[in-house]
Order: C-alpha cells, then sequence, then structure tokens
C-alpha cells in the first residue's frame, strides 16, 4: 500500500465512524451536499440536509422565516458589495481618465520646451501602467457582475464558504455537541471542529482550511494531515505596532485599497449552541461567540433568533483576518528576514481564501 493510498483508506475509515457524524459524512460522503451541489446546483442541497439533521435530533425543521430573514440579508450583502465594487470601478476609470489626461497635457508641454526625457517616460511608463491598471478594473467589474447574474438567487446558506457553512449547522442547533473555532493561517481562515463527550476529553476533531476545501471538492484531491502554519507571530506583531507601513503607490487610482491592522483585528473566534426556551415558547438556538483579539482581549456576544446579526458577526471575524492575512503577505514578501523557504511556502499559493461568493 502506498502513502497516498494510505491516507485515503485512514480518513474514509475516520470520517465513517459514529463519532465523526455528520462532519465526516459532509466531508467524505460521496453523497455529501456539498458534492451533491457541484453536480445538480439547482437544488438546494444544503438547506435540506440541516432539515435533515434537525428532524433526525428530534427537532423541528428550521423555521421559515429565520430561514428566509437570514437569505434576505445574504442577498442583500451580495448586492451591496456587487454595487459597491462597480461603482469603485467606475469612480476609478474617470480617476484614469482625468490623470491620463494630465500625463499627456504634460507631455504636450514638456515637447513645446525642447524637453524630450519626460515624455518619453510618460509615453513608455506611465501611460501604459494608466491603461494597464483600467484594463484590470474593467475585467473585474466584468467578473463582479456576472458573478452577480450567476448566483444572485442563491440562499445564503449556498453562499457561505464551506467550512463556515458547517459552522451554521452548530449555530442552529442541529449538531448537537459540537463546537467551532475560526483562526487564520498562511491559507487564510482555518475552521476547526470538535466534539466532547460527559469528560473533558475530546471525543472527535478536524481542521481544515477553505483553501483546502477548495481543493477537495473542486479538484478532485484527497484529504491530507495537518492544516496549514499559523501567520508568523513576527509579522502580526510588526503590523499591529505599526512600525511597517508599506507605501501606497503614488497614483491615486492604486486598486489596492490600505488597510491599517489594528490591536483590535479578530485573530480567533469560537461558537457553540445551546437550545433555550424563546420569548414565544418555543425552543430556539442561541449561540454564544467569542472572539480574541491580537491584543488579547476577549469579546462574548450571544446571538438569540437573530440571523442577520450571527451571519454579519461570523462574515466580520472572516474579513478580519482576511485583511490581516493580506497585510501579512505583503510584509513576508517584503521583510529582508523571512528567508527563502518560508516565503515560498506563504507566497506559493496565490489562489488564496478571497472570491466573491464570500461576501
Amino acid at each position: 500500500m502506498t502513502w497516498d493510498e494510505g491516507v485515503k483508506n485512514f480518513f474514509s475509515t475516520y470520517f465513517a465512524t459514529r463519532r465523526m457524524w455528520p462532519i465526516g459524512y459532509i466531508l467524505g460522503s460521496p453523497y455529501s451536499p456539498l458534492r451533491a451541489e457541484l453536480e445538480m446546483p439547482s437544488k438546494n442541497w444544503r438547506d435540506a440536509f440541516e432539515d435533515l439533521l434537525a428532524l433526525e435530533n428530534g427537532r423541528d425543521m428550521i423555521r421559515e422565516d429565520i430561514r428566509k430573514a437570514e437569505d434576505d440579508h445574504g442577498a442583500r450583502r451580495v448586492f451591496n458589495f456587487a454595487s459597491f465594487a462597480i461603482a469603485k470601478c467606475n469612480h476609478d476609470l474617470n480617476e484614469n481618465q482625468k490623470l491620463e489626461a494630465e500625463y499627456r497635457a504634460t507631455r504636450e508641454e514638456a515637447v513645446k520646451h525642447n524637453d524630450h526625457r519626460i515624455p518619453q517616460s510618460i509615453t513608455d511608463d506611465l501611460l501604459p501602467y494608466v491603461k494597464s491598471v483600467s484594463e484590470r478594473r474593467i475585467a473585474f467589474a466584468g467578473e463582479v457582475k456576472a458573478h452577480y447574474e450567476r448566483n444572485k438567487d442563491w440562499t445564503a446558506s449556498r453562499r457561505k464558504m464551506r467550512g463556515r457553512w458547517i459552522a451554521s449547522l452548530v449555530n442552529s442547533g442541529a449538531l448537537p455537541g459540537w463546537k467551532w473555532g475560526m483562526h487564520n493561517s498562511i491559507h487564510g481562515p482555518v475552521m476547526a471542529f470538535n466534539k466532547r463527550d460527559s469528560s473533558p476529553k475530546t471525543e472527535a476533531s478536524i481542521r481544515f482550511s477553505e483553501l483546502q476545501m477548495q481543493h477537495v471538492f473542486e479538484e478532485g484531491q484527497a484529504h491530507s494531515f495537518g492544516s496549514p502554519a499559523l501567520l508568523p507571530t513576527r509579522a502580526i506583531k510588526a503590523l499591529t505596532n505599526h512600525s511597517h507601513s508599506p507605501k501606497r503607490h503614488n497614483l491615486p487610482n492604486d486598486p489596492l485599497q490600505r488597510f491599517e491592522p489594528s490591536k483590535s483585528s479578530i485573530v480567533y473566534q469560537e461558537g457553540e449552541c445551546d437550545l433555550v426556551k424563546m420569548s414565544d415558547g418555543s425552543t430556539g438556538p442561541s449561540v454564544k461567540i467569542r472572539n480574541v483579539m491580537v491584543d488579547g482581549t476577549i469579546q462574548s456576544k450571544t446571538f438569540a433568533q437573530d440571523p442577520e446579526g450571527l451571519f454579519d458577526e461570523i462574515q466580520g471575524a472572516a474579513d478580519s483576518m482576511r485583511r490581516m492575512h493580506e497585510e501579512v503577505k505583503k510584509y513576508v514578501s517584503r521583510s529582508p528576514r523571512t528567508s527563502q523557504a518560508s516565503r515560498k511556502e506563504f507566497l506559493g499559493d496565490e489562489s488564496q481564501e478571497i472570491r466573491l461568493d464570500d461576501h
């Protein structure tokens, strides 16, 4: 038996154990809703599976008003993101046109004074750069429009990254006994799940990055041991102390929006769910969220019958981690103290977590 065959057999066995149900089924079964949606995307596999889990645990299916509220909220987020992105692209294109006109006027003025050095620089460097930025913005706007048209009718659950969708199953009470956590890594946010029995001992656990899930479900790669390394502490410390601040390009239409990392950036988030009696007499999930900040402070929040607030809380933490990831990535790429091996490990895969469906 080869190593790869042994790893495949291990995960097949581990995922099939009772203690890993139903996360093992979601990750490893050929009938997983995460696989079914790739083959038959017109069906709402995720919500259907969540309802089945609720019924299995003696609960009613997810209330229609709760699900609709989250769906409507998710649709608004996607629309707002698309509108903002396209408006930003249009603004950048207008600024580019002004900048191009200024460069051309400067070139003409220099020619009148027999200064051929400046016109040459404008023709060879500045105007091609402005044109390339405009082309990238136009291409990005096209991607945003196409993505919105393809996915504007998706449910909120379908819009979530795979790991955060599994976390939402915990939050709805469909996975009793399970807890989840999210932390940053060199591949972006990593999701961790663990299930405990009556003793302090962990009964089952699994962790993975969204990038790993992309490789498994979309590219057919096998599950692998381990999870991506954490972000380098040195880089985070330098960034949060503001001892390093990469300068913006001097053009006003720089497509990269600056993010100043702060000590309140979220580095770890965890959640668990308890079923409690609601104000209307029904039983529903109460989700406890715990955020750990860069400076060590902890925020604790509770969400009950608030799907929009919970959606934004988790998405906000993912956005915070993603922004920090991008800043650390820039720092690592420029720092003379970074070894070639570390630079390759961190920067070797450019297909990071940033995706249009994560908004």
